[in-house]
């Protein structure tokens, strides 16, 4: 359940810093939107998953409850991580 809106650390100078290299040939999406929030059961970390210009990449920042600060990011590849091949119209 959603308690509040409000970011509990503000991620953009962060994201904003990420190498290029980082993002595996992706680029984040123009809206700079926040996909999903996960918190992991022990609650301890949140995982915020920002957009890309696919919608099956995301770029994770992993945000430690504990210390109030970002322990760092990855790139999330739901096509390579399940190696399925993405379906499209003809």
């Amino acid at each position: 359940m959603t308690t509040t809106a409000e970011p509990v650390v503000d991620i953009w100078p962060y994201v904003d810093a990420i190498s290029i290299d980082d993002l595996a040939g992706y680029a984040l999406a123009d809206d700079g939107l926040v996909q999903h929030v996960y918190q992991h059961p022990e609650r301890r970390f949140l995982h915020v998953l920002v957009s890309t210009n696919n919608a099956d990449v995301f770029l994770v920042v992993i945000i430690d409850l504990s210390s109030v600060e970002i322990y760092g990011h990855y790139l999330l590849n739901l096509l390579e991580l399940y190696q399925v091949t993405p379906e499209f119209d003809q």
